[in-house]
């Protein structure tokens, strides 16, 4: 991670009054709640049914 992107980020959850793991975690849910990004987990069956 740019280390610019790593400080907003760390001051941004200062600032809300959570911690940076809850600031990247929030990121994750909104991508992939994406549609684009549902349709590809769809095509490629990466919902976690498959065994790794």
């Amino acid at each position: 991670m740019d280390k610019d992107v790593y400080n907003v980020l760390k001051r941004l959850a200062g600032v809300r009054g959570i911690t940076l793991n809850q600031v990247v975690s929030e990121a994750i849910d909104r991508y992939l709640e994406s549609e684009d990004i549902k349709q590809e987990i769809q095509y490629h069956k990466l919902d976690g049914s498959a065994e790794d």
